[in-house]
């Protein structure tokens, strides 16, 4: 009797990978400003139209958080469908120059892959 090659089973839950079932990915931006410098999103996330709120209506995530520090942080869960790291950066630019002031092509924002997930 021939035997069967698994694609699925105990080689998709091996430790210290991000695995998903359902074409999700997670990045974490980094909102910058053209200095390099993080930009304190906890001042430009409590009314219309201000920076935190662009960055997610542009990137649309299923799930977001902020931390409440000076980081310049927002960890993101979106459908992974057509989504890179490049292009999400390329988009988080234009977002930040046009809401920041910031011109475009000396924004430093910057979105990276998460490789690891910590939930508390």
């Amino acid at each position: 009797m021939a035997k069967v090659t698994r694609i699925n089973g105990f080689g998709q839950y091996t430790t210290g990978t991000i695995r998903t079932v359902a074409q999700l990915k997670a990045f974490l931006i980094t909102v910058k400003n053209d200095g390099n410098t993080a930009v304190d999103l906890q001042s430009l996330d409590d009314g219309a139209d201000e920076m935190v709120e662009a960055v997610i209506r542009e990137v649309q995530p299923l799930m977001y958080y902020l931390p409440s520090d000076n980081s310049g942080t927002i960890h993101v869960i979106v459908d992974g469908h057509a989504v890179t790291a490049s292009s999400l950066q390329d988009r988080v630019r234009r977002i930040v120059a046009s809401v920041g002031g910031y011109v475009e092509a000396d924004n430093d924002s910057t979105v990276a892959e998460a490789a690891t997930l910590t939930l508390a």
